[in-house]
């Protein structure tokens, strides 16, 4: 056993009430009977499991919440998720925005406040906020602060008093972080034993970030689901507490055997709005503008015919699908579409293989004409894997010494 696996369990004994012995050797069974090394990394997830079902089974009978606490054992597959955003990213370059076109109106409009450092070398900062002036010395600028104007400093504001939902935000007014990124799915599952639906899903901060499971592939974890029908992660504990169905002993408890589980079946049972032919992929981006953003997806399948597993500047690989069984426009390349893969999603097939892609369309003009509709991919499935994965160009620095 390595270190950071006996830190685990030290970490862990006022909760299973054990001795470091007792809970070394409760370890090493759990490892036994999960046919691994106690050195295997997958230990830290199975004990993580382990400690999490102990905390569950031992709350007082009154709770209303089998886990204890906010957060629900759940058990399922992402249909798609996708990759992590800086929701800050679009808010804090339109404050910078307003503020470099009317610095005034943008501070008198409680979107950004803005910083002069005095002779004592304090910042002043001023603001309005609900329509009143506030002005107070600070020994040090928030991390998300510009520099702006004239030697001045901006720092945009959260400007946004109510949600849409007409409740109170209670960030209203602060300085809005100099980043947050959110990662977003569609978890397919069902919560401490109940029946299986559709889930959006949304975790962010780091943990989201460094959350990353394979679509289609069935988990088991700890989140925090709402009566609205949405899953959120929680903290560090979503993350920590993800542990592959796949990796669990058959024998285990938690196990669940999913050979039956069709995923074309399931997708055109209960998904068949978003199933859309790759011929028309270019059609349903139109019609589906109106639509909000997260029901915009689209679900199609085709022959992988190209890819390119050299990521470009965001991170993302190529693959060109077609559908060999439609008439090919080869005046203009219809036929061909495009999807961009995030790094967090595998590819283990290569060309010729048959998948489903599920993501959210997109489509620009160059020099005046509309190129055709490509995916931004959340969700991949392999129907047919054929081939290998094609590798990666190495990246080779230019020589401009001949310059």
């Amino acid at each position: 056993m390595n270190e950071k696996m006996k830190k685990e369990i030290e970490n862990s004994l006022s909760i299973v009430g054990m001795t470091l012995e007792e809970a070394t050797q409760k370890y090493e069974s759990i490892c036994a009977e999960n046919n691994i090394e106690t050195s295997d990394q997958i230990g830290v997830a199975l004990w993580r499991s382990h400690v999490a079902q102990f905390r569950r089974s031992n709350k007082p009978s009154n709770s209303n919440n089998s886990s204890g606490g906010l957060a629900k054992q759940v058990f399922g597959m992402f249909v798609s998720l996708d990759a992590p955003r800086d929701t800050m990213r679009w808010k804090r370059n339109r404050a910078g925005e307003e503020y470099r076109r009317d610095a005034d109106n943008a501070l008198e409009n409680g979107i950004v406040a803005v910083a002069t450092q005095n002779a004592l070398g304090k910042w002043v900062v001023a603001r309005y906020h609900k329509g009143e002036y506030e002005e107070k010395t600070i020994s040090s600028l928030p991390e998300g602060a510009e520099e702006g104007m004239d030697g001045q400093y901006f720092i945009p504001l959260d400007d946004l008093a109510h949600y849409r939902n007409g409740g109170e935000n209670k960030g209203y007014g602060k300085p809005l972080p100099a980043e947050q990124f959110r990662r977003q799915g569609l978890f397919y599952g069902s919560v401490e034993g109940g029946e299986k639906q559709l889930w959006p899903f949304s975790y962010k901060n780091q943990p989201g970030v460094d959350f990353s499971p394979n679509t289609f592939d069935w988990v088991h974890f700890l989140a925090i689901p709402n009566e609205n029908g949405n899953m959120y992660g929680m903290t560090e504990v979503t993350l920590n507490s993800l542990l592959r169905n796949a990796d669990l002993d058959p024998e285990n408890s938690d196990y669940r055997n999913m050979d039956t589980f069709k995923v074309e079946d399931f997708l055109l049972e209960k998904m068949d709005s978003h199933v859309v032919p790759l011929v028309d992929v270019d059609m349903a981006h139109t019609e589906r503008q109106s639509l909000p953003y997260n029901e915009r997806f689209i679900i199609t399948e085709g022959t992988v015919c190209n890819m390119n597993m050299t990521p470009t500047a965001n991170g993302n690989r190529i693959l060109n699908i077609t559908d060999l069984n439609a008439e090919f426009n080869y005046d203009d390349d219809g036929g061909v579409v495009t999807c961009w893969i995030p790094s967090h999603i595998e590819i283990d097939f290569g060309i010729g293989s048959s998948v489903i892609v599920i993501g959210n369309t997109s489509q620009r003009e160059v020099d005046g004409e509309v190129q055709p509709a490509t995916i931004n991919v959340g969700g991949l499935y392999a129907m047919d894997k054929k081939g290998s994965v094609v590798e990666a160009a190495p990246v080779v620095d230019e020589d401009y010494d001949w310059f």
